[in-house]
């Protein structure tokens, strides 16, 4: 399972959501989101020219990361029956410069020089993750090519004497590239089993929860308590029967609290208490508090004062591995937060 949004980027979003924009650390925080969304944006143009390539039996995978011996992640796959594609995208603009000596990616813009690493390195290194775990798993290796691809139309890249300028293309060139190398590749694998390919590295890809709060010194008394209301985003809504009643505009909801359980998860590595969510939420007791939780179909695990909390969906996607049985689970639940009927 790959979520549309990565968990990284989902938990800046649910931090900045729940940090008052007055607090030291928001400027830094914003900023390091800002960075993750022009790259998952990038990221997501490069779809388009994905499929304007005019080549059968072609499957994409985005954003796919692998718990190898070392961890790794590609921007993008491309299976195909003969060969296969890499594709670390780069949303830069500006005018761009390869030093292949120094092994480094240089960007002139408005009079500011900036020095990045060779993106020709990191696929090749991506690549390199990618055929072990391939040989490790016993699966058939194909041709398999790496381009470094730019996706802002505003880029100018100066190539000059870079080896791999062959490498280095943007995103208009894709479908041509594509549609040469399947014309140069004949078929080795059914249309069904690059379909099965795709689905393993799927079911492989994990994500990690990383200490958020910790690492930017956050406690969670400096968040931002009780549930918003969906239409004025005034806080906080009061629980009256069943429902979430807004005293600012009158709206009413059943599920509001969704977002705010999904978010907490986000930022407790998957572990809602009971207590904690009490006090966000500001609920009257602990029992109401558990069945709240459980209504919106977070699993139990542990016993007694060990008893904690998580969401499904990001049990798979961090292939967390409790040591506590599970006790009881709910109803499902998307990766939004929000409940499946």
């Amino acid at each position: 399972m790959i979520p549309t949004h990565s968990i990284k980027y989902q938990q800046y979003q649910a931090l900045l959501n729940l940090l008052p924009e007055h607090h030291h650390e928001y400027p830094q925080i914003m900023e390091q989101f800002r960075m993750i969304d022009v790259g998952e944006t990038s990221e997501d143009n490069l779809e388009f020219f994905l499929g304007q390539a005019n080549v059968s039996s072609l499957t994409f995978i985005k954003r796919l990361r692998v718990e190898q011996h070392i961890p790794f992640q590609i921007d993008w796959i491309v299976l195909a029956p003969g060969f296969r594609v890499l594709f670390e995208v780069k949303g830069h603009n500006g005018e761009i410069y390869f030093d292949a000596k120094a092994n480094q990616l240089t960007r002139v813009r408005e009079g500011t020089t900036e020095s990045f690493t060779d993106p020709i390195l990191q696929v090749d290194r991506q690549y390199a993750n990618l055929r072990t775990f391939f040989i490790e798993q016993q699966i058939e290796l194909l041709p398999t090519y790496r381009f470094a691809v730019f996706v802002n139309p505003k880029v100018i890249l100066k190539l000059y004497d870079y080896p791999d300028y062959e490498r280095v293309i943007t995103g208009q060139s894709v479908p041509f590239i594509l549609e040469k190398l399947a014309k140069k590749h004949p078929t080795n694998l059914t249309e069904t089993n690059n379909q099965s390919l795709s689905q393993f590295l799927i079911e492989h890809h994990c994500e990690r929860l990383s200490p958020i709060l910790e690492r930017y010194h956050i406690l969670w008394e400096d968040l931002k308590k009780g549930i918003p209301c969906p239409q004025c985003q005034r806080r906080p809504m009061i629980r009256e029967r069943m429902r979430w009643q807004c005293l600012a505009c009158g709206t009413r909801s059943t599920d509001a609290h969704y977002p705010i359980l999904y978010a907490l998860a986000l930022l407790m590595q998957n572990r809602l208490t009971t207590i904690l969510v009490q006090h966000f939420l500001h609920l009257e007791s602990l029992e109401a508090t558990r069945k709240l939780i459980k209504r919106a179909g977070y699993i139990k695990f542990g016993v007694r004062k060990a008893v904690y909390y998580s969401h499904p969906d990001l049990l798979i996607i961090t292939k967390s591995k409790s040591g506590h049985k599970t006790i009881e689970s709910g109803h499902k639940v998307s990766k939004s937060g929000h409940k499946r009927t």
